[in-house]
């Protein structure tokens, strides 16, 4: 029975990607329970088993292609247990196997090898040789695979084969993982399976576009050339992949598809993720990338992120984080099925390529910064101003958790060069940096190592005319610029080069709990800083009060913009000083200023540090920034829940920030407020969390009015 082969091929990862590891446990559990046998003799066709009680019909086309009488929709907890029992295949009853077996010892069941006797008949799999994913794969007659896919899936699948970049791949048995880091794709090939039998976390609209692309970058990998049909745009034109200009039908329906499965999450509860969820917004996010909706794609992915962490009970999981990310993926695929013609684009995004790895950069460093999060990832963020293109590049020294001890805040930044021919962090500031070969990113985001070599040049004058035309000294201008970047449709801006005319001395704000620091532009409009009292901020403040007080002139700000629920503001990071002529970055996080030892502003506010680090700082806000803080807390705690349903406490507390609002003008939030309340639920939930960080975002109190 030929059949029983590909079920031999698939391993214990191969079917957890069929489903979800939780499901594959149980499954096993039921294995080794003894609840799955043959309903009846196998034939070479297929053969049916009996599993916890459910028929299950098995053939050649695998457990994906299996099928199940219970009630619950795709694969099953039945269908994986079959699964599993099938990789040892014991004899059939009735079969003469099965008679010379009466006596003997049978095999463990779900056991990942085959421990039958040898001489079993041809029921059993333990004569088969073991396969040759690879080749297979490499055997393949490209004309046919594309035939399989389609024309549709052919065409998407050319389109994103020059982004994918390397990719890797791994034979496991009879299974070759082919995994694409730069789409985020993970797929196997299943010996004896076919094209067909491919196995992905993809959702099944977006499944045969995906598997193809994954065996176009084996071919390829092998050296391959890839012939693709005349109809099919070539996938090394730069031109191709370019998005249609509407929606189509299918884009449609992809884009109700995410909602739907963002409604089931909230229905659910954030705090309540299971381990299928993960996977699941992965794959959208891969398939919103097949798409052309790589906007919708990145959100995706980070919401997938925050969910693997709720699924693990990660001390570090923010279910509040992961609404406000499914709010906002609601609001874009709202928008993108109902924008205007002219808007589609942009709310599609640019495609995030492969790093441009031809770039020839001028850059001047501006500064860095450490940072840390919950999670453990840690990282020092580089800035440069690239006066080719208008505006700051970024690159980042990073590692994901703590399990790295060699990585700390002082290693990054005097130890480890970032490419070739460079020095570490702490000396870019003695000169410009010519980079041959940058690979930088459509987000502009350099890359570090890889063929870039770096070279270093004499650094900027202050008086060099692409100095002049760098960053923001007029600040209705920036606000303009920051208001434009904020929204569905915004540029993602980290980092804001200030060029102030004059500036006051910082001063300690008590009951804010922050230092703040007041720089004007050449209009004398005012633009105020902040720098919150904590005890990682520390070294950063004592820094920046010593080198305002140096007496040296200030060139320029790098400030790194800060979003929250209670409004945007700027921290300063670096700063630009003018010695005898010349620029020279300073990095706060870093950089001590000796010029000036006189009395320290922080030794006047240490107690501020201790009540900092025993109780989190009272941070005012106005009126309305209070109410929608208010609403979005209590949004947020019945997202973790699920319970989306309003008790009397409640309503009374909502009617409450619903005549705030109207009273402060918010009339917008305060009407779908009131559709809540008349008709609670995940839409208008969602709504009014994406309404209320909307108007956090454009409520930028430091900027002038």
């Amino acid at each position: 029975m030929n059949w029983l082969a590909i079920y031999r091929n698939f391993d214990d990862d191969a079917l957890a990607a069929l489903s979800s590891a939780g499901l594959l446990r149980r499954a096993a559990k039921d294995v080794e329970a003894g609840k799955v046998e043959w309903a009846a003799p196998p034939t070479e066709q297929g053969g049916a088993i009996r599993a916890d009680g459910q028929l299950v019909q098995a053939d050649a086309q695998g457990p994906a292609k299996a099928h199940c009488d219970c009630s619950a929709p795709g694969i099953c907890k039945h269908i994986l247990s079959a699964a599993l029992w099938l990789r040892s295949a014991p004899p059939a009853p009735g079969t003469a196997a099965a008679t010379e077996q009466a006596d003997a010892s049978q095999p463990e069941h779900g056991a990942a090898d085959d421990q039958s006797a040898p001489g079993e008949t041809a029921q059993s799999v333990t004569a088969m040789p073991q396969a040759n994913a690879l080749g297979e794969v490499l055997a393949m007659a490209q004309s046919q695979v594309f035939k399989q896919a389609g024309r549709a899936a052919t065409r998407k699948a050319a389109d994103l084969h020059a982004a994918a970049g390397p990719a890797s791949i791994t034979a496991q048995g009879g299974v070759l993982l082919i995994e694409a880091p730069e789409l985020d794709l993970v797929c196997r090939y299943i010996a004896n399976g076919g094209f067909k039998g491919m196995v992905s976390e993809a959702p099944a609209a977006s499944r045969a576009a995906l598997h193809l692309l994954a065996l176009t970058l084996v071919w390829r990998d092998a050296g391959r050339g890839i012939s693709w049909p005349d109809a099919t745009p070539d996938a090394t034109d730069t031109t191709a992949g370019a998005a249609p200009e509407g929606l189509s039908q299918a884009e449609r329906q992809f884009l109700a598809h995410v909602r739907r499965i963002l409604l089931e999450l909230c229905g659910i509860g954030w705090s309540h993720i299971s381990d299928i969820m993960p996977p699941q917004l992965r794959a959208l996010g891969t398939s919103a990338r097949l798409e052309s909706f790589p906007r919708l794609a990145g959100l995706l992915r980070t919401l997938a992120g925050t969910a693997e962490l709720l699924s693990r009970r990660d001390f570090s999981a923010d279910e509040r984080q992961a609404l406000r990310l499914a709010a906002r993926i609601h609001a874009l695929c709202h928008a993108l099925e109902y924008a205007p013609q002219a808007a589609l684009p942009l709310l599609r995004g640019q495609a995030r390529r492969s790093f441009d790895d031809s770039a020839s950069l001028e850059l001047l460093p501006l500064g860095a910064h450490w940072w840390q999060q919950r999670s453990g990832a840690r990282g020092l963020s580089i800035a440069f101003w690239d006066h080719a293109a208008g505006g700051i590049v970024q690159t980042v020294l990073a590692r994901r958790d703590s399990n790295d001890p060699s990585f700390d805040r002082q290693k990054a930044w005097t130890s480890q060069a970032l490419w070739q021919g460079s020095s570490s962090p702490a000396l870019l500031a003695q000169g410009t940096l010519r980079l041959e070969n940058a690979r930088l990113s459509s987000d502009r985001r350099l890359g570090l190592g890889g063929e870039t070599r770096a070279s270093q040049l004499p650094i900027w004058r202050s008086d060099d005319a692409r100095w002049r035309q760098a960053g923001f000294d007029d600040w209705q201008a920036l606000a303009s610029s920051l208001r434009a970047a904020a929204g569905l449709c915004g540029e993602n801006l980290e980092y804001i080069l200030l060029k102030p005319a004059r500036f006051e001395a910082p001063q300690p704000d008590e009951i804010g709990q922050a230092l703040l620091w007041t720089l004007y532009d050449r209009q004398s409009d005012a633009l105020q800083l902040r720098l919150p009292f904590d005890a990682s901020q520390r070294e950063r403040i004592e820094n920046l009060e010593a080198w305002v007080k140096s007496g040296l002139t200030l060139a320029a700000v790098l400030a790194r913009l800060e979003r929250t629920v209670h409004g945007a503001q700027l921290e300063p990071v670096a700063l630009m000083i003018d010695t005898s002529g010349k620029l020279r970055s300073i990095s706060l996080d870093y950089e001590a200023c000796t010029v000036n030892k006189g009395w320290s502003l922080t030794a006047g506010i240490a107690r501020m540090f201790k009540a900092r680090e025993a109780a989190p700082p009272v941070q005012p806000a106005a009126a309305h920034l209070e109410a929608m803080a208010r609403l979005l807390d209590l949004l947020e705690n019945k997202g973790m829940t699920g319970r989306l349903h309003i008790i009397d406490s409640e309503r009374a507390e909502l009617e409450s920030i619903q005549h705030l609002l109207l009273a402060v003008g918010l009339d917008t939030v305060a009407r779908t407020l009131a559709s809540y309340l008349a008709k609670p639920g995940a839409v208008q939930a969602l709504i009014l969390v994406h309404l209320c960080q909307t108007c956090a975002e454009l409520d930028m109190r430091f900027l002038p009015r």
